[in-house]
């Protein structure tokens, strides 16, 4: 969708920004029409010009306007207004320009359509006057066509810089994007093929047994393990697809040998997360004694695992359909498991205070806390562990 938009939108600021280069084109037209004129109006010795011209100074201007391709030169003194005819055909006459004095005075020279004679243009600017006088005005006439014309080549040169720009950007973009897709597929194959390569770790054998052959509900006790990589994203942005991938792998493939060495099962891999359940007899030793291998097994890797750990009955079903269905563990004790980890830094773990397991010289206690998880009204005392060095 990122490139209809990119060229939707470069489309309609092409079009506001044509429109704007061709006021400004008009704009600067007029300025150096009025500039031009101003050198061949006649003027007095003092500077002024000559409110009652001669025939002489009106022959001179006119073929003045005649070089200049004018159809029409007129001024505007304070005292009278005079027009010079360089077309004959042209039906010039003098203009009343009463209505846009104040409006040249205060905005600059101005260009007007059909002011005079049909199909002509008109610039119209001022001569400044002495002090404390009226202005003079003058308007010079020209055909449309060579007006529009050379207003079309400014604007057009202006134009093709201006999409020249707009389709590098875009294609900049697409190939940005291109790059991005394909990036993010290959890393997702990569996973996928990670994920497949241990899939005889994810189906959850408890959970089976509990099942039978059925697809019925069923409720147990159990010890949830939540182990997940600590600033995993940060991991991703800055490194390439290989890397991120050969990360899980490790991180993955070194949990779920150490969960199955403790009586474990693999419930299933979420990302950069594996959550696991032990229900043996002594399950809480067990779980306990794998969040501890799992934290040493991941020493050497770029990003650590923090673990959660929490004991409570669970809901054991089938999720999916006859041809692809997953077994998994649902409930609160899952849910919390999940919010113990979050609070887990890298190397720690995090499990409720009541949660015995088989003291070690090689684990540390490094606090003691009450926590109210995310989405739960009740607080939970909870211990933080770490290994020794």
């Amino acid at each position: 969708m990122l490139l209809p938009l990119l060229v939707i939108g470069g489309f309609g600021l092409g079009v506001t920004m044509i429109a704007g280069m061709s006021a400004s084109s008009e704009s600067l037209f007029a300025q150096s029409d009025v500039r031009l004129v101003r050198t061949i109006v006649p003027r007095s010795p003092n500077s002024t010009i000559e409110p009652e011209p001669t025939p002489r100074m009106l022959a001179e201007l006119k073929r003045e306007a005649v070089e200049l391709g004018l159809t029409c030169l007129s001024v505007v003194t304070p005292a009278r207004t005079y027009t010079v005819r360089a077309d004959e055909q042209a039906g010039c006459s003098d203009p009343d320009l009463t209505g846009l004095r104040h409006e040249i005075e205060e905005a600059g020279p101005l260009l007007v359509e059909d002011l005079i004679v049909q199909n002509t243009w008109t610039s119209i600017g001022k001569v400044e006057p002495q002090t404390g006088k009226p202005a003079t005005l003058i308007a010079a006439t020209r055909p449309a066509t060579s007006l529009e014309a050379s207003i079309l080549r400014s604007t057009g040169t202006w134009a093709t810089v201006f999409a020249s720009v707009i389709l590098l950007v875009v294609v900049t973009m697409a190939l940005v994007v291109i790059r991005a897709q394909k990036r993010i597929d290959a890393q997702a194959r990569y996973v996928g093929r990670v994920h497949d390569r241990l899939r005889s770790f994810l189906p959850v054998a408890a959970v089976r047994d509990a099942l039978g052959a059925s697809t019925k509900t069923e409720r147990f006790d159990a010890v949830i393990l939540f182990a997940d990589l600590r600033d995993f994203s940060g991991f991703a942005d800055t490194n390439d697809t290989k890397a991120v991938a050969e990360l899980i792998d490790a991180f993955v493939t070194r949990t779920a040998a150490v969960v199955a060495g403790n009586g474990g099962e693999i419930d299933k891999i979420i990302g950069d997360a594996v959550l696991a359940v032990f229900r043996q007899p002594d399950a809480v030793a067990h779980a306990f004694d794998a969040a501890l291998a799992c934290i040493r097994a991941c020493r050497d890797l770029e990003r650590r695992p923090g673990v959660g750990l929490y004991r409570g009955e669970v809901v054991a079903t089938a999720v999916g359909t006859s041809e692809r269905a997953d077994f998994t563990v649902l409930g609160r004790t899952v849910n919390l498991a999940s919010r113990l980890c979050s609070l887990a830094g890298e190397a720690e773990i995090v499990a409720p205070a009541g949660f015995a397991h088989l003291l070690r010289e090689d684990v540390e206690e490094v606090s003691r806390e009450t926590v109210t998880p995310r989405n739960h009204l009740l607080s939970e005392a909870v211990v933080r562990y770490r290994l020794r060095d």
